[in-house]
């Protein structure tokens, strides 16, 4: 019973796999494509080779979207907020065709990489992967602070 599982799985795969090489593979662009940062908007546009039906977004291999796509269009769009560090990463896209149902490979991949960000908490990753830190400098609250004397109403010792 085990080799006939084996078998009809082994199958499906191909099967599958000759579909996908059937179907033109898509492409994906990323706008902007640099110096992005905590809570910029990013949009990445699926550029389809062919009509779909569905387009998906993956993210470091995890499906991230799924839209329906509009017949008339050959790119679908993905614009979202860059609100944490999990937002950075690898993104590639592939799309489905409903006659006959079938799935095309998916695109090469494009990198968002977060070019900075600020924090002023200490929990903030110093060194995470997927950017450079930034600190955020706030203004000084007294002028005097640079000098010897110190803030007004202060005496140094």
């Amino acid at each position: 019973m085990a080799p006939m599982a084996v078998a009809l799985i082994l199958g499906w795969w191909l099967v599958a796999a000759s579909r996908a090489q059937q179907l033109p593979q898509p492409s994906l662009s990323l706008h902007p494509s640099q110096g992005v940062s905590l809570g910029d908007t990013v949009t990445l546009r699926c550029h389809l080779p062919r009509m779909a039906a569905w387009v998906q977004l993956w993210l470091n291999g995890t499906l991230r979207f799924d839209k329906e796509k509009d017949k008339e269009q050959d790119a679908a769009e993905f614009s979202f907020a860059v609100t944490n560090l999990e937002d950075a990463g690898t993104y590639q896209c592939r799309y489905q065709v409903s006659e006959p149902l079938w799935t095309s490979n998916q695109s090469d991949p494009v990198e968002l990489v977060l070019t900075a960000w600020a924090s002023t908490s200490s929990s903030m990753p110093a060194a995470s992967g997927h950017g450079q830190m930034r600190a955020q400098v706030s203004p000084l609250r007294y002028p005097s602070q640079c000098n010897s004397r110190g803030p007004p109403g202060t005496t140094r010792i």
